[in-house]
Formats: structure tokens, sequence, C-alpha cells
């Protein structure tokens, strides 16, 4: 008993806050975790107070994201980096509609680098989910500027195909790469995708290096 209510209340009420957070999440994946799991929370709690309506219709919803994430696991996306020039109107057109959270995410970013920038789209499975920009700091050494993917997308498989030691950079005969520091979010994806802070910066080396 806690503020008047027993156990099983609380229990359903925490099941009940997962399944409206997680139609709250861009990320489908996101998305599909969190519901699994309080839908699965929310059928226990069906079964424990006898109301088998709620228990079977949430057991359905659980075992759905299962097959659905099982389906998501199984497929083989088709993963492409395709270099434009900044002055495309994609690129402005993109970077239009993501202004506030590319402000947020990148506070160092400034759209008028973009012509001495290298910009690349990033394509999944023929569409394309974001934009990724950045200059060679020296011979062998890249400096990523901007790495924005659509909310919707973010399941870290683009990140792994960008950075993979061996892909595209390592192909282009780039051994380092660098990222600004940002203060924000981005800087956890940066070290969930390999890199290292050193200083102001965050470096991952590639190709074994």
């Amino acid at each position: 008993m806690y503020l008047g209510l027993p156990a099983i209340e609380w229990f359903g009420y925490l099941a009940s806050i997962l399944v409206a957070l997680s139609l709250t999440m861009s990320s489908i994946v996101r998305l599909r975790w969190v519901n699994l799991t309080g839908s699965a929370l929310f059928a226990t709690y069906g079964f424990i107070i006898g109301s088998f309506p709620v228990a079977l219709l949430n057991l359905f919803i659980a075992l759905t994201n299962i097959f659905y994430l099982a389906k998501m696991h199984r497929e083989r996306d088709d993963f492409k980096i395709i270099q434009l020039s900044g002055s495309d109107q994609y690129v402005a057109c993109f970077l239009e509609t993501h202004r506030d959270e590319i402000t947020e995410l990148f506070p160092l970013f400034q759209d008028q680098e973009l012509p001495r920038l290298d910009v690349f789209y990033l394509v999944k499975n023929a569409v394309p989910i974001g934009i990724l920009a950045g200059h060679r700091v020296d011979e062998e050494t890249f400096c990523i500027d901007l790495d924005f993917v659509r909310p919707a997308y973010r399941d870290f498989k683009m990140g792994r195909f960008v950075y993979d030691p061996e892909g595209f950079f390592r192909t282009r005969g780039i051994g380092r790469l660098h990222a600004p520091v940002c203060g924000s979010r981005h800087d956890r994806y940066l070290e969930r995708m390999g890199f290292s802070r050193r200083g102001d910066v965050y470096e991952k080396q590639l190709g074994g290096r």
C-alpha cells in the first residue's frame, strides 16, 4: 500500500505510463520496445486482477510488437552514402525542415560553411534519411561537422554503416575521424559509435590503427 493505493494498482499505472510514453517516440524501434514492455506488464496486470479482456488485448499487442521487432531484425537494409554539392536545394530544404533540432544538436554548425564542406546524403532503402557534412583536417583526418538523421531512423544502423572502421571513410584514404564536442545528446551517440573524447574533440581511429 502506498498513498492509499495497493501495489497492484501502481503496477497498472506503470504499465499505462509505458504504453502512453511509447506513443510519443519518433524512433519506430524504440517505440516498439517500450510498447512491448508496457503491454506485457499490462497483460500481467490484467491476469492478476482477473480482467481477461485487458489481459488478452495487451498480450496480443505484446506479441505483435515481438513479431515486428523480429521482422526488423531479420531485414537486410540497403545503405548508401551519396556525395552532393553543399549548394544543392535539397540540402537547404532538409536543413530548414529540421532547423530547430540541428541547432540543438550541433550548436557550432553554420549553413554558411556548406560550400567548403564535403556533403553527403545518407540513404536507407532508397530513402534519403539524413545528411552528413565535414572537412579534411589533413591527409588522413576527416572532421564531422554535421551528422543528422531524421528521428524515425535513429536506430544506430546507419551510424554503424557510416562509421564502420573498414567502410566508407577508410575507402577514401581516411584513417582518423574527428567531431567537435557539442555538449548535447549527440555526444553520447558519438561515444556509442566508438569515438573517444580528446579535449574539445571526439576521435575515432579507423582501419585497425
